[in-house]
């Protein structure tokens, strides 16, 4: 059985860069609680740095949360540290970049920001050097974050801040353009009078400049998620779930190598009705195929005395003829969190409803002709109450199980619903 991962809020979603959190937990305490072994040396480090009296901050979003992160840039098997803290005279942070050397962690940059907080922090190594820079967001007061660069050289073990900066709602990196390296590409809402816009970064001659940049959807107050990877073999791209008056919808940018120029979908000149939605569901690859999918949710008609659930149709983004293609279609118990693949062979006229308390989802294959019931009980809850259904999983306080009905018109067993059940996860 598989499960999937819906993440609720990630502003900083990019390429997949495995990091290994130090699992320091103190948030809001100005001594945090002693460590041991590496950990302990290097907060040590950034005891000594901030004299003393200190509150490590950790990243609001993105894969890294924690205010003590390691990660290899130089691919030399020897990881190097980084720390967020403020300390107990002044409310901005501060980021300490560390080295490993003969088995004592050294200091190789303290970097003071004009910033209280930490939004987002990730690595990619946009000038070929073989060695990842670090970008850190950074946020406060202000209506848009703040995204700067640095530069690690592991010769010199000396870290340096670039002489960049950048204004975001959300940034992400990855090889957009397809050129081997990475690209920076940010998105910012409308603030005032400057207009939502994404615009892709680049690198070349030591200079770091705009390769490209369109608008973005000036109706969106809120980026939901934001998901990066490819959407088909040659393509690149990010899918942007945003929040807008009375529901949600999807924007999807990639660069255009043949006309050389970011692009939107939908564009400005042409709206895009079947990207609006009132539920609050995320882009990702849904089918596991390696390419992401776009949710488009509606209700399929049930009985009127019955709860419908939403039915969500997956699509595929055919970038070079900008459509939309169908790829998978689920029905969805979004208060209890899970869903259910319908497989392919599975006609229009299948819908779902859930019970007052959505405990119970029934899929039909046409009216009055059950297929299939998932029901969700309490851990603990007596079995008897269970006994006329099959577990599928027991996750937190519940146990998700079905019940296979009678259905004259198609046909389901415990391999297609095991193969097709999937929880969702809505915590980061």
């Amino acid at each position: 059985m598989k499960k999937t991962i819906f993440t609720a809020i990630l502003l900083g979603a990019a390429v997949a860069l495995c990091s290994c959190s130090l699992g320091v937990d103190s948030r809001g305490l100005l001594s945090p609680p002693k460590t041991t072994g590496r950990e302990a040396a290097i907060e040590k480090l950034v005891e000594e740095a901030s004299g003393g009296n200190y509150q490590l901050k950790y990243p609001n979003s993105g894969s890294y949360r924690s205010a003590i992160i390691t990660e290899d840039l130089n691919q030399d098997n020897n990881d190097e540290a980084f720390a967020f803290y403020t300390s107990r005279s002044e409310n901005t942070v501060h980021m300490l970049v560390m080295y490993s050397e003969k088995n004592e962690w050294k200091i190789s940059g303290d970097f003071k920001t004009d910033h209280s907080d930490v939004d987002c922090v990730m690595f990619a190594d946009y000038d070929f050097d073989g060695t990842l820079e670090i970008l850190a967001g950074f946020s406060g007061s202000a209506e848009l974050n703040e995204l700067n660069i640095f530069d690690y050289d592991p010769e010199k073990k000396v870290s340096e801040s670039i002489d960049f900066s950048a204004s975001y709602s959300g940034f992400s990196a990855g090889d957009y353009d397809r050129d081997g390296g990475s690209e920076i590409l940010t998105l910012s809402l409308s603030v005032g009078e400057d207009e939502a816009q994404a615009s892709l970064i680049d690198y070349d001659n030591n200079t770091l400049y705009t390769l490209s940049d369109c608008y973005l959807d000036p109706s969106v107050t809120r980026f939901e998620n934001i998901t990066s990877g490819l959407l088909d073999k040659n393509t690149m791209g990010v899918a942007i779930d945003g929040a807008l008056d009375g529901g949600f919808n999807t924007q999807v940018i990639f660069y255009d190598a043949d006309k050389s120029e970011l692009v939107s979908f939908p564009s400005s000149e042409k709206k895009e009705t079947s990207i609006f939605r009132t539920y609050n569901i995320n882009s990702q690859d849904i089918n596991h195929d390696g390419f992401i999918e776009i949710p488009v949710a509606y209700a399929e008609a049930g009985p009127s005395t019955e709860k419908t659930a939403p039915v969500i149709n997956w699509r595929n983004l055919n970038t070079k003829k900008s459509k939309l293609v169908n790829s998978t279609r689920c029905v969805n118990n979004l208060d209890f969190g899970f869903y259910f693949k319908l497989p392919e062979y599975f006609s229009d006229a299948v819908f779902a409803t859930l019970s007052e308390d959505s405990r119970e989802m029934k899929i039909y294959a046409e009216e009055n002709d059950l297929l299939l019931t998932f029901k969700v009980f309490d851990v603990g809850e007596s079995s008897d109450k269970m006994k006329e259904f099959t577990t599928l999983e027991s996750y937190n306080q519940y146990i998700y199980a079905y019940q296979i009905g009678e259905s004259t018109t198609l046909y389901v067993d415990d391999d297609i619903i095991r193969d097709n059940f999937a929880l969702i996860d809505i915590g980061a």
